[in-house]
């Protein structure tokens, strides 16, 4: 028992020796700044793609009529549900997709982010040129994504840019150019 006893008066000795040191780079508790769990800063035009993304996604399959009634959320063509999203985050778009591709900035295919609004061509108007060719709008959702409406009996929809299932190649094949419109 007695030799038990003696490491561990030495221990008790030693530690009480060091709780009365400062630790070197180790600040008191008061010093210690609490940071909790806030999310880092999210950039403001993420938050507005984020929002525009989200609320579209709550219309997924209402129906598709061209040349529907503008501002309403019964029905849709491209055109108008884009401008119907990015309105209600208060961005104002012209009324169809070739007013809408002047607006903002071009963006490069390789520099696409969610939010930016994508253009296509149609296979049954191959002749056209310049903005004439432009004849769908959709919204990039990241990811290689499309968010649009484009045909009756489809209605709001979510399309791969490549290898869709219903589309195989042809979003990337009648592409076009993008436009940023978030600011930001």
């Amino acid at each position: 028992m007695k030799k038990l006893c003696y490491p561990m008066i030495l221990i008790v000795i030693f530690l009480t020796g060091c709780s009365n040191q400062s630790m070197p780079n180790v600040p008191a508790p008061d010093q210690v700044k609490s940071y909790g769990t806030t999310a880092v800063n999210t950039p403001q035009w993420k938050k507005t793609a984020d929002a525009i993304v989200a609320d579209g996604l709550q219309y997924l399959g209402t129906e598709y009529v061209y040349g529907t009634e503008r501002f309403n959320d019964k029905a849709f063509d491209c055109s108008s549900y884009v401008q119907f999203l990015y309105g209600k985050q208060g961005i104002k778009l012209g009324y169809n997709a070739r007013e809408q591709a002047v607006e903002g900035k071009e963006i490069p295919f390789l520099n696409l982010r969610k939010g930016d609004i994508m253009f296509f061509s149609d296979e049954d108007f191959p002749n056209e040129v310049g903005l004439n060719k432009v004849r769908h709008v959709g919204i990039y959702m990241g990811d290689g994504k499309i968010l649009h409406t484009y045909e009756p009996g489809i209605g709001v929809v979510i399309s791969n840019i490549h290898k869709d299932e219903k589309e195989g190649e042809y979003w990337y094949q009648h592409y076009l150019f993008a436009r940023r419109v978030i600011p930001g």
